[in-house]
């Protein structure tokens, strides 16, 4: 991607994630994640830290529940280093048993902190009951018990059978000679396994809910309904349709909810889209007397969407898609990550231009049918965590909506 700016950011976007894990290895994916930085045949874990930051530069990854990415940013003139380091991880981590073993401290450590968060285990919940027994349901980290047990096998064996050609997309993002630095990365990664697509499974919604009481000062709530999946046509609709409901100041949640009855601090619309399936729903956090008062309030806006969508609604949800797009594409790394998992998710390159005549393309009509999809034949998640919590547990949840 050949773009005017004065930082290169270069990656490597694997098509695997935390659902490609087998029942007894939750948090498998994400360990190692970890345990690439901290080795190879060639390079120690200092030695991988030291080299990108010695020249300003800067290294990362993330674990996702579809997706992989290993990434640097740098100066331009240092592509090589960029090129060299994240090939060698790919190609040759070699998972040492004394970092194993410190990793999992550190990995137990954040699982401990995303379990003292209320906002990331409400979410958390709400997932593991809507994909119950399944692996999107589960969290990325994987539990503490399966993350004390792993050993150097299950790594190398996640490695060897996902982490291949087949599985790849590099890209490159930056003001590049486009044919040298292609030249240089096929050099770097021939060495690559051969191997198989990491297929998704196919996922099934079920509805539930529940219920965490927890001694904290606010009430959490998540929401949610079967939304629509990545590769939809209608999906820019679909984001379309969160943008009026709770998507910032001027959305209905925002308006209704916070300024004219002023029940929470924080609520806004939530939406996923993923292989097989999507959420749309919202997150509230809110004093644990209010919870009641929210979650009705927040449920007969939902409800009151039907037929009552405006032409400005839709310009103005319009005009966010859109901004949203074009700033995302002002820096190269984000410029990069779009394009990238756009292919990735769509087998093709998809324009800017082409997702713009899309966004402009879109009326009530349309909104209307992917908000009908979504309420005709509901099956209602419902996830708290805090004070009251429990108050809803007689509750029929299929009356909600």
């Amino acid at each position: 991607n050949k773009f005017n700016s004065n930082t290169l950011s270069f990656g490597m976007w694997l098509n695997v994630g935390s659902v490609n894990e087998k029942n007894n290895q939750f948090g498998v994916a994400h360990m190692l994640e970890h345990m690439a930085f901290k080795g190879t045949e060639l390079r120690n874990a200092s030695q991988i830290a030291r080299e990108i930051e010695d020249v300003g530069g800067d290294i990362n990854a993330y674990t996702g529940k579809e997706i992989t990415a290993y990434y640097v940013k740098l100066l331009p003139e240092n592509y090589l280093l960029g090129i060299d380091i994240l090939s060698d991880i790919l190609i040759n981590s070699t998972f040492p048993a004394g970092e194993i073993e410190r990793e999992r401290g550190v990995i137990l450590s954040e699982i401990g902190m995303y379990n003292d968060d209320p906002y990331d285990k409400v979410f958390e919940n709400f997932m593991k009951t809507a994909f119950k027994g399944q692996s999107l349901g589960e969290s990325i980290l994987g539990s503490k018990d399966a993350v004390k047990n792993f050993t150097k096998n299950d790594l190398n064996n996640f490695f060897q059978e996902h982490y291949n050609s087949e599985n790849l997309i590099i890209g490159v993002c930056g003001n590049i000679d486009e044919n040298k630095i292609e030249k240089e990365i096929e050099e770097k990664f021939k060495f690559l396994r051969k191997g198989k697509n990491s297929l998704k499974p196919k996922y099934k919604w079920k509805n539930g809910k529940n219920l965490q009481e927890k001694d904290i000062e606010q009430s959490h709530v998540v929401f949610g309904l079967e939304g629509l999946n990545s590769t939809h046509k209608d999906r820019f609709a679909f984001r379309a349709l969160a943008i009026i409901f709770g998507g910032g100041m001027s959305s209905r949640l925002f308006q209704k909810i916070r300024e004219n009855k002023g029940l929470c601090y924080s609520i806004y619309s939530t939406l996923q889209m993923y292989s097989s399936t999507g959420v749309f729903g919202f997150y509230s956090g809110c004093s644990p007397n209010d919870l009641d008062n929210l979650l009705d309030a927040s449920l007969l806006e939902l409800k009151q969407l039907r037929d009552t969508i405006s032409s400005d609604e839709v310009e103005k949800a319009k005009s966010q898609l859109k901004a949203g797009l074009l700033m995302a594409k002002d820096s190269s790394m984000n410029r990069l990550e779009i394009d990238v998992r756009t292919f990735l998710t769509h087998r093709k390159n998809i324009s800017t231009a082409d997702a713009i005549d899309q966004i402009e393309n879109l009326n009530v009509s349309k909104i209307e049918n992917v908000l009908s999809k979504i309420l005709d034949n509901p099956q209602p998640v419902l996830s708290i965590l805090g004070p009251n919590s429990n108050d809803f547990k007689n509750m029929d949840i299929n009356t909600l909506i």
